[in-house]
């Protein structure tokens, strides 16, 4: 029994790892259960012949990779479909299985990121990916409409797609209020281990294990419509009503009265958050909310007049809502404690 837990130890963790140490999952293995490289090479041969690794090249340079295990994928006439025919009819057939709580997850991202395809991307065809691994599943969710960022700048006069994803990352923002409260995308980012948005020339990736978030401007590259990327371990343990009770300020239940906005979202290169006017960017919309947590993580310093506008300015015409800075840097918090003071 103890020999057969070891092994299925060893198994899991060589799968999931592989993807950081494709050539030298062998020695990382072997050191840190203490077996010999021939004891590891076993369980990687039985994994590969079991169809969950795929490994290529000689042996002196051997990778492995996770082998796909599912791999699907559909085309949709977006006036023909409703977003929980298509759960249901394709989706859900392939992730019976699952867990209860990444099962919840998993429905909850695909029919409210294909609604908001439905509802508001402009476009005649809808396409769906899902694949699996032996330890991940990854859905997209993609449109040739106008695309997201331009979709949201365009409707809100904003600055540029950059300042749309800002908006975007607050919550509460949609261009149909009657049908939509704007929570879909807030939410199904901070379940899914991976969220992925691809349109135009940003690419935004949010890391939910790290609390990570990455933008990038591709040159010469045009997205039309947007592609959207939910993927998720297997074996998370977040749960849907987690999400909503962290984002929730007070004993209203799961009332959306809660954000957290990461303060790199504002940041374009080569600038510091120095302004006002950067300052009022930043704060639009958050009167909606009791309660904001603003994420200074990967900022330095601050201005004086961005700090003040925030944290004196703001906070004196918005008693009601309570700002509170998180992973300040000593700078910043001693800016933040002189603008208080005043």
């Amino acid at each position: 029994m103890v020999k057969v837990r070891q092994t299925e130890r060893i198994r899991e963790y060589i799968l999931d790892n592989v993807e950081g140490h494709p050539q030298d999952i062998a020695r990382v293995t072997s050191e840190k259960f203490g077996v010999s490289r021939s004891a590891v090479s076993k369980h990687l041969r039985s994994l590969v012949d079991g169809g969950f690794l795929k490994s290529s090249g000689t042996t002196s340079a051997r990778r492995y990779s996770l082998r796909k295990i599912l791999d699907e994928s559909w085309r949709f006439k977006v006036d023909e479909i409703e977003e929980d025919r298509v759960w249901r009819e394709y989706v859900r057939p392939h992730l019976k299985e699952l867990s209860e709580n990444i099962y919840g997850i998993c429905y909850f991202g695909f029919t409210e990121m294909l609604n908001n395809v439905i509802d508001h991307s402009e476009s005649e065809e809808a396409r769906i990916h899902l694949s699996r691994t032996a330890t991940n599943i990854t859905i997209d969710v993609i449109d040739a409409g106008v695309g997201i960022f331009r979709k949201i700048q365009t409707e809100f006069d904003l600055h540029d797609p950059r300042h749309a994803l800002l908006e975007l990352s607050k919550g509460k923002l949609t261009t149909d209020e009657e049908k939509h409260t704007g929570e879909g995308i807030f939410y199904t980012s901070r379940m899914f281990d991976k969220f992925t948005i691809i349109s135009g020339t940003l690419c935004f990736l949010r890391e939910n294990d790290e609390d990570d978030w990455l933008i990038e401007t591709t040159e010469g590259e045009n997205l039309r419509g947007t592609l959207i990327r939910l993927e998720i371990k297997t074996k998370t343990r977040r749960t849907p009503e987690e999400i909503y009770e962290k984002f929730a300020a007070g004993d209203e239940g799961f009332d959306f009265s809660r954000t957290h906005v990461p303060l790199q979202l504002l940041l374009y290169e080569g600038e510091e958050l120095i302004s006002r006017s950067q300052a009022k960017r930043l704060l639009m919309r958050l009167d909606g909310f009791k309660e904001v947590l603003l994420d200074f993580k990967g900022i330095k310093r601050v201005g004086q007049a961005f700090a003040d506008e925030i944290f004196r300015v703001y906070r004196n015409a918005h008693p009601q809502v309570e700002i509170i800075a998180i992973g300040a840097t000593d700078n910043v918090q001693q800016m933040i404690v002189r603008v208080r003071r005043r």
